[in-house]
């Protein structure tokens, strides 16, 4: 019997090449996209799954304010372990990697993506230690630990152990080799303690208000996690706000009042990476875009579900044309239950064929799908064979039962008699889900547009600041005379032909300032970025003085007790006209010289945050923000003067670190990259989904049209034209389409507005993207309708009336 079936499903497979065609290519589209959106699920639900303390582990978070942060101050941690049942250990570090210049027996080595952290950082993330031990990590001073392809990389075949790197006069002792094979938020190469001294020294000076360190605590029960926020909380109050608000000489409640109140979240490592929501985190892996992903699964099940309505309207359509065939199979024996099984095989070995297809898909789109999310994804078939077998499993249960149900159900009488082409029965199901195929393609075309438009908006709003052609030079000398060090660079690069300008500030747009500071003007405590810089830095940046004046190198206050503000700083102080006025800074009296307009420092899906302003020789410690230099380039010959600066960069500046910089307005274009990627990926999927409703219209058109010709043949020869036959084939799939466009409207008006939400700076939906997406489909619809409808009313009507 199964090899009858098996016969049957290859006959009819090969002489209707178009219908099996196009059911495999649906099937095979919509799991394809199943299984990429799936590949990128696992891999970011992959983090921190495979520590053991992933759930105890808790990266600490503070609520300021006006501000949010994963920073935290030196001595918070001591405090909090006096007499704490609660806590097991904590863990401070640096947020992010750095890169090391090392020399090993006078070869010079640079070590990438190096993670400065406490001794104790096995005990938080226990990777698999191949050499060495995690103790002579945490008790060896200046020990550093190697993961095992950077040993590879850097040691060759030598054993690491007990060898001596140095980094000028410092010397380091390798103790430790470990293995960061699984994905974590923590995934260094190197691992160094010199984050120690500084808390070291944090806690002797009682840095309360310097917040530069990721704290990571260990709790013994992680239900406890409100309460040591609770005990968080009253150190600071205790200790913090009691110091600041006796150096003020005003109470506690008088601080808290003027400067803000605060409060204390812990987010568990299992959380960190997509559950934690909008806050932010000072893990060097950063978070995944959950938003991204998700959008991710939604559009790839759509388009499953449109692939599976395709392939259910071509089935129940097809059966038509096999209703004799069921007939005599019912005539000679077979039951209900056998024309279901047959049907649900065919189904089956058209969905395996399918599959087939679809993995040989995701082979050849991989490595673009790894490009756009910036991925290192690959298939283990071994390893998603479970999640293969169940979409298998759905794909055909979902898209099998209803055809089969619907060919057993075939009256034997009407069809030997061929009254069945006439009948009206499935009719409404194919109905049903023509309309929900538009309503998809309508919500994908309206959704496509209007991210197109706002990342088009992002593209090309006015910034505030214009970088043409200047150039960000990574610059990572530690030296208490940075700035004077720049000036001679700065007189060194002038003389190089096709430099223009050359120029430095602690902050990037795009990457951010590097540090805040609350001021006081009145009754008003402001937490701004702060903005050191060298004079002409924002003409360089072509960034507006609206009101007052730019820092001057003539007048000798500029380097003393002046500052700029920005707008949004200016409206916080409520003050119509600050020029002039003096705020408090640190505890420093800096005086108000000028007004800057507002620009974009970070991205534009967050606020202009408020700025201060000044030079260098203002406020001293800044020099140590200093991270990088500007330079602008005249258009001619840029390449060679990159590699003339290139040149005296590494024989001069720095020869222990390679030569790395990038453009400024690339700089800034990365912060809406996730966007541009997600306006590409609906622009390939609203290609896809087109073609598979459109795919699934052609043939159900076909098939329909196919049922009428006897009509058609009878109303030519009772003197119809061909423009009402036309009109009378396509008014029904008119209909539809708007039936289906209609049910698109208010879905994808209330999701666009949710992800324009993310937005501080955005369009508003315009009407025109209905309209777009309205007259296009209806383009496309009537180019298949009214080409298959015109085709029919050619035919020769003696062909299908001779017998009657």
């Amino acid at each position: 019997m199964l090899q009858n079936w098996f016969k049957v499903f290859l006959y009819n497979s090969l002489h209707n090449k178009l219908f099996f065609l196009l059911t495999v290519l649906g099937l095979a589209t919509g799991m394809t996209g199943v299984i990429l959106s799936m590949l990128y699920w696992q891999d970011e639900h992959a983090y921190n799954r495979w520590n053991p303390n992933k759930d105890r582990v808790f990266e600490t978070i503070i609520h300021l304010k006006d501000n949010t942060w994963a920073w935290q101050v030196a001595p918070l941690a001591t405090h909090l372990l006096e007499k704490n049942d609660k806590v097991e250990a904590a863990l401070y570090y640096k947020p992010s990697y750095i890169s090391l210049p090392m020399n090993f027996q006078g070869t010079k080595l640079f070590l990438k993506q190096a993670f400065n952290t406490q001794g104790n950082f096995f005990e938080f993330f226990p990777f698999e230690i191949s050499k060495g031990s995690a103790t002579q990590f945490k008790s060896t001073p200046n020990a550093i630990a190697i993961s095992a392809d950077a040993v590879k990389e850097y040691f060759g075949t030598v054993d690491p152990i007990g060898k001596v790197l140095t980094n000028g006069e410092q010397q380091y002792v390798v103790t430790t080799v470990f293995k960061n094979d699984n994905k974590s938020s923590v995934a260094p190469n190197v691992l160094i303690k010199s984050v120690e001294e500084n808390i070291k020294n944090g806690i002797s000076y009682g840095a309360w208000g310097d917040f530069n360190y990721g704290l990571m605590l260990k709790l013994k029960d992680p239900k406890d996690a409100p309460v040591v926020e609770k005990q968080l909380y009253d150190v600071f109050y205790h200790i913090r706000a009691t110091k600041f608000a006796k150096e003020a000489g005003i109470s506690v409640e008088e601080f808290i009042n003027k400067y803000g109140d605060f409060s204390f979240e812990l987010v568990s490592l299992a959380n960190t990476r997509l559950q934690a929501g909008k806050l932010p985190t000072g893990m060097p892996e950063g978070k995944g875009n959950i938003t991204f992903l998700i959008i991710n699964i939604g559009l790839s099940l759509l388009i499953l579900v449109i692939s599976l309505f395709n392939y259910i309207n071509l089935s129940t359509a097809y059966a038509i044309k096999r209703a004799k065939e069921i007939g005599v199979r019912k005539v000679i024996g077979a039951t209900n239950n056998d024309i279901v099984w047959q049907q649900i095989l065919e189904t089956s070995i058209t969905t395996l064929i399918a599959m087939c297809v679809s993995f040989a898909l995701v082979e050849l789109l991989l490595p673009y799908y790894n490009v756009l999310l910036k991925k290192d994804m690959s298939v283990s078939l071994l390893t998603y064979l479970p999640y293969f077998i169940g979409l298998l499993l759905v794909v055909i249960l979902l898209a099998g039962v209803f055809p089969a149900l619907y060919i057993a159900k075939f009256d034997i009488l009407k069809v030997l008699k061929g009254n069945l082409s006439r009948s009206q029965s499935g009719v409404w199901i194919r109905n049903t889900m023509i309309v929900l195929q538009f309503c998809i393609a309508s919500f994908f075309i309206v959704g496509g547009i209007i991210i197109a438009r706002q990342v088009r908006y992002t593209m090309e709003k006015d910034l505030g600041f214009h970088a043409d052609q200047i150039l960000n030079i990574n610059w990572q000398e530690s030296s208490e005379k940075k700035f004077q060090n720049y000036l001679r660079i700065k007189q060194d690069l002038m003389r190089i032909p096709g430099v223009k300008a050359v120029n430095v500030s602690t902050f990037v747009p795009g990457q951010g300032s590097g540090s805040s500071s609350s001021f006081q003007y009145k009754e008003q405590n402001i937490q701004s970025q702060n903005m050191g810089i060298d004079f002409g830095y924002l003409d360089l940046l072509q960034i507006k003085v609206v009101k007052g004046r730019d820092l001057s190198p003539h007048l000798a206050s500029d380097t003393v007790t002046s500052a700029l503000l920005n707008m949004t700083a200016v409206e916080m102080m409520g003050e119509k006209d600050p020029i002039g006025k003096t705020i408090s800074w640190n505890g420093e009296d800096l005086k108000v010289v000028g007004i800057v307009d507002n620009f974009h420092l970070f991205g534009l899906d967050g606020k202009i945050p408020p700025m201060t302003f000044f030079h260098f020789k203002t406020v001293k410690w800044m020099h140590s923000n200093i991270n990088s230099l500007s330079v602008q380039l005249k258009a001619d010959n840029m390449e060679q003067t990159i590699e003339a600066i290139q040149q005296y960069w590494t024989q001069k500046v720095d020869t222990e670190r390679p030569f790395t910089y990038d453009f400024i307005d690339k700089i800034f274009a990365r912060t809406y990259e996730n966007y541009v990627n997600q306006r590409n990926l609906f622009a390939i999927l609203n290609v896809v989904v087109i073609s598979i409703a459109l795919l699934g219209l052609f043939a159900l058109a076909s098939y329909t049209i196919e049922r009428r010709f006897k009509e058609i043949a009878i109303r030519k020869v009772l003197g119809a034209e061909s423009g009402e036959l036309v009109f009378s084939l396509s008014r029904q799939y008119i209909l539809l389409l708007l039936i289906g466009f209609a049910l698109a409207i208010v879905p994808s008006y209330y999701l666009m507005q949710l992800w324009l939400n993310n937005f501080a700076f955005r369009i508003d939906i315009p009407i025109s993207a209905y309209l777009i997406a309205f007259g296009l489909m209806l383009a496309l619809t009537l180019l298949i309708v009214v080409s298959k409808a015109y085709s029919a009313t050619r035919i020769n009507a003696l062909t299908y009336l001779k017998y009657e």
